[in-house]
């Protein structure tokens, strides 16, 4: 898609929102950076601190709900403080229950109060038009959580610094799309400030740019196609049906793992290393190994406060098993207040459920399997049928996002197939019939296999471009910033994870 100064200029003058692909935050960080290494390293965390505030209250939308983060941050530190300095049990097991309880209600109230107004009806609950969640809700609500938690079960110790936890709290480039952070890794971070380092900021440098490419050109022009039969689905033959699915999941990735490695990044300027959140998912070769490598901050934080809290692995079968669907379920909620999200979690689930169920039996199989002898046979059928798997659940998840109905799509998957020549063709009639750039879909099929090829086994792409020599780390550099300049989707700055 070919793009105009016309689009550029809007998308450089864009001031309603800072969002994170705009020309306005990308001023606003460099202004925070520059400052930050200015001020000396006792001061630092407290300008970070007025500089996250800053940025959540800079949309005026959000302004007037900066209580809830704050309320969330005071209240969550007086537990904290009530559970690391009392002895006495009970009282302990009260202040962990007020600090969750505070967290599970502003999430009910401002993502799923019309939700259960629609289901328990009108005359209990009413729902409410217009209303409107804090920026971050579901990351920085979980982040405060633990944090309590991790004070009760004594594997945190206590913040007595009110501003250095409200720091933790408040982070900007984690408050967009996470990575959902625990206070043990960030404490010391917070404490002592990092000198300026130049291999550090060029690093940090390099991976928000690797994140705007991911985002601006691979992402959002996917987006062109996925909202196009996901929006008409009545109409779609089942080769344009199967890909835009699969079509979905690449782009969600991209845009999720962009909107991530920019937040590392400018995490990594400011002198503080973030959780990773992805390791090669697409390589997994289980469906349970896919789950382990994606979005792994939010998957760890349930295994860890909801799995574990339930017994895990160590109680009955059958037991084991609810627990694996009850965590997804949790998730599909996390993500948003539609059935289709839970209908997502549930399916999920019961995969997942389902493989840790036949694990054994599986292996012993595969010992017998003539085909699996050969190694690469092996990994490439395991990888196709997990990622396959995990196409057919995102069938709920993309239906949810383009309000669709999922049951339609999937009945109509199997229909309009007219062999490989044919499908194609439908494919490609629709790409171009739609007005998208013949040039685009080179673009993307190359950009996709660069970052596939970066990230192989999940190393990190800063140490990765280190390595290389510096002609070809230049020609990559070059090239992001021309495929930003001639191939972004200006004016697509939300994130799809930014509304949950």
């Amino acid at each position: 898609m070919t793009i105009t100064w016309e689009q550029v200029l809007a998308f450089l003058c864009e001031d309603q929102t800072m969002a994170i692909t705009s020309l306005l935050f990308l001023a606003f960080f460099a202004a925070v950076a520059l400052i930050n290494y200015a001020l000396p390293r006792v001061l630092r965390p407290y300008f970070l601190l007025a500089a996250s505030y800053g940025f959540f209250c800079y949309d005026p939308v959000n302004r007037p709900l900066v209580w809830v983060i704050a309320a969330a941050t005071v209240l969550t530190w007086l537990c904290g403080l009530i559970i690391g300095k009392v002895r006495a049990k009970p009282v302990r097991v009260l202040a962990l229950a007020a600090s969750v309880g505070f967290g599970i209600g502003i999430l009910v109230y401002y993502k799923y109060w019309n939700l259960l107004a629609d289901t328990v009806g009108g005359s209990i609950l009413s729902h409410r038009e217009n209303l409107l969640a804090p920026l971050g809700l579901s990351y920085f609500t979980f982040a405060a959580m633990s944090y309590t938690i991790d004070v009760y079960k004594r594997r945190c110790r206590v913040e007595t610094n009110l501003l250095h936890y409200a720091l933790f709290v408040s982070f900007f480039p984690t408050l967009i799309n996470g990575p959902i952070e625990r206070y043990p890794q960030m404490r010391p971070q917070i404490q002592k400030s990092r000198r300026f380092s130049y291999g550090r900021c060029a690093g940090g440098a390099f991976r928000m740019l690797w994140g705007y490419t991911k985002k601006m050109v691979l992402a959002d022009n996917l987006s062109h196609y996925v909202s196009l039969v996901y929006g008409d689905v009545g109409s779609m033959s089942g080769p344009n049906l199967v890909a835009a699915t699969v079509l979905f999941a690449v782009q969600l990735y991209m845009d999720f793992s962009g909107c991530c490695d920019i937040a590392l990044g400018a995490a990594r300027i400011l002198g503080y290393d973030l959780i990773e959140n992805f390791q090669s998912p697409f390589e997994a070769r289980t469906f349970n190994d896919f789950w382990r490598r994606w979005h792994i901050s939010m998957t760890s934080w349930f295994r860890d406060y909801v799995y574990f809290s339930l017994g895990g692995s160590r109680c009955a079968p059958w037991r084991h098993y609810l627990n694996i669907v009850i965590v997804f379920v949790c998730s599909g909620l996390w993500h948003g207040a539609d059935w289709r999200y839970l209908a997502w979690g549930l399916f999920t689930g019961l995969l997942a459920a389902f493989g840790v169920m036949t694990a054994r039996a599986r292996q012993r199989i595969n010992r017998y399997n003539p085909l699996y002898r050969m190694g690469w046979f092996k990994v490439f059928w395991q990888c196709l049928f997990t990622n396959a798997l995990f196409c057919l659940t995102l069938v709920f998840f993309a239906s949810a996002i383009y309000n669709t109905d999922p049951f339609a799509v999937y009945g109509s998957l199997l229909q309009g197939w007219d062999g490989l020549t044919g499908s194609w063709a439908q494919v490609s009639n629709l790409i171009y019939s739609s007005g998208i750039d013949g040039r685009l879909p080179v673009v993307l099929l190359f950009g996709c296999f660069v970052v596939f090829a970066a990230e192989h086994k999940g190393r990190s792409v800063a140490r990765w471009i280190r390595q290389q020599v510096w002609p070809l780390r230049w020609t990559l550099y070059y090239g992001m910033a021309a495929a930003i300049l001639f191939f972004a989707a200006f004016g697509q700055s939300a994130f799809i994870y930014q509304q949950y």
